[in-house]
């Protein structure tokens, strides 16, 4: 019993140091590290992360004007004309993969 009492211990830590150093720098929000929103202006070539909460975009990237994301921390993604954003790899501040594929 005392091994789940320390999982739960660590895992309650391990989130909690994720929130406070991933939450938004204007409004405090700690669901901002766990689900940030993606916008891009693209014929300025640049692409942001936004908060969900306020609406405060940081630049985190550069987008080239087919939609292609290449974000700071190494991550790529995409654009869609309709403004849908899609993550190509699971990397930081990417949004994670598109949902894998079906098998044969």
């Amino acid at each position: 019993m005392e091994i789940f009492l320390f999982i739960t211990v660590v895992l309650v830590l391990v989130l909690s140091l994720i929130a406070v150093f991933g939450r938004c720098r204007a409004c405090g929000s700690k669901f901002h590290a766990f689900s940030p929103g993606h916008a891009a202006d693209i014929p300025a070539g640049k692409a942001y992360i936004v908060c969900k909460r306020c609406g405060d975009r940081q630049h985190k990237g550069d987008v080239s004007s087919d939609g292609s994301v290449l974000w700071m921390s190494g991550g790529t993604g995409s654009f869609h004309e309709d403004g849908s954003y899609t993550g190509d790899s699971g990397t930081f501040a990417d949004g994670g993969g598109d949902g894998g594929g079906g098998g044969e």
